[in-house]
C-alpha cells in the first residue's frame, strides 16, 4: 500500500495537528495565489484571497470526504473567496478608475492587450494559463491542483491559446507579436 503525505498531513491537521495544516499551507500557498491570481489579475489581492483560503479551510477541514483530494478542494475555496473579492470589488468601481486606465501609455500598450486576451477567457482556461505560464508549474503540478488529467490540462491550453490568438488578431495585435 503507497502512502500518501498529504493526505497523512491532512488527517495529522484534523486531528488537531496545526504544523501539519502549517506545513499544508507552505506546500500549496504560492499555487493557490496562482489559482486567485487567474481570477483577481492582481498579485496583492490573489495573496489576500490565498490567505483567506485557507482560513475557511481549516474552519472546514473535517467536511472533506477524502482526505487526498485536498489540493482541488482548497482550489475550490481559493476560487470561490477571489470571485467574491471581484464581486466586492465591481461595486467600488468609479469613472475615475476607467478613465485612468485609458491614460496607460502606449509601451504597455502590448502588455495590456496580452492581459486582455487572458481575461477574455473562461475562468478555467485563465486559471490555466495563469498556471502554467504565469507560475511555470508543470502540467504534473496543475493537475494536482486542479484534479484534472494532464491530457485534459494540454487540450484546453491549445484552446485557450487560440482563442487569445484570434482575440488579439481581432484587435489589431502586430502578427509579428503573436
Amino acid at each position: 500500500m503507497q502512502s500518501n503525505p498529504e493526505k497523512e498531513l491532512v488527517e495529522a491537521a484534523v486531528g488537531g495537528d496545526i504544523e501539519s495544516f502549517g506545513e499544508l499551507c507552505r506546500r500549496y500557498y504560492a499555487a493557490m495565489v496562482a489559482v486567485a491570481y487567474a481570477v483577481l489579475s492582481d498579485h496583492q489581492l490573489a495573496e489576500d484571497a490565498a490567505q483567506e483560503s485557507f482560513a475557511r479551510a481549516i474552519v472546514r477541514l473535517r467536511a472533506l470526504n477524502d482526505k487526498s483530494r485536498f489540493v482541488p478542494w482548497l482550489a475550490v475555496i481559493c476560487r470561490n473567496v477571489a470571485k467574491d473579492m471581484v464581486a466586492a470589488k465591481a461595486k467600488q468601481i468609479s469613472t475615475e478608475d476607467l478613465s485612468q486606465v485609458a491614460e496607460k501609455n502606449s509601451d504597455d500598450e502590448y502588455i495590456f492587450a496580452v492581459r486582455r486576451a487572458i481575461e477574455q477567457l473562461p475562468d478555467a482556461s485563465r486559471e490555466l494559463v495563469v498556471l502554467r505560464y504565469y507560475n511555470s508549474l508543470s502540467y504534473e503540478q496543475i493537475s494536482s491542483i486542479l484534479g484534472i488529467s494532464q491530457a485534459a490540462i494540454n487540450g484546453r491550453l491549445a484552446r485557450a491559446k487560440r482563442k487569445m490568438t484570434e482575440y488579439l488578431r481581432k484587435n489589431g495585435f502586430p502578427e509579428n507579436r503573436l
